[in-house]
């Protein structure tokens, strides 16, 4: 049986916060690639088929620009769930 696989970068403190989930279907992560998928330049896409670049400069535009989070759970053969957490008010001083 496939085994569910979460990757969750930061606690985040307590507050209100606009969740959206995004699912697939598809293949999966594999549990040895989950923990480099946020990281510049990562890909298992052959060369020429992508830059590495979309999930990390989208962490860091939804944790540093935003304060917010992005997680990931995943099981292979099942599919992804990507979590995206933004908080509704931001202390001016974190800008």
């Amino acid at each position: 049986a496939a085994e569910s696989t979460r990757l969750n970068h930061e606690l985040m403190p307590p507050g209100d916060y606009v969740v959206i989930e995004l699912k697939d279907t598809g293949h999966g992560i594999a549990p040895e690639n989950l923990g480099k998928i946020f990281e510049p330049f990562f890909t298992t896409k052959e060369v020429g088929k992508g830059t590495g670049l979309g999930l990390s400069v989208s962490y860091f535009i939804i944790h540093e620009n935003h304060g917010g989070s992005l997680s990931v759970d995943s099981e292979p053969g099942r599919g992804s769930r990507f979590v995206i957490r933004l908080p509704l008010k931001r202390d001016d001083s974190d800008a």
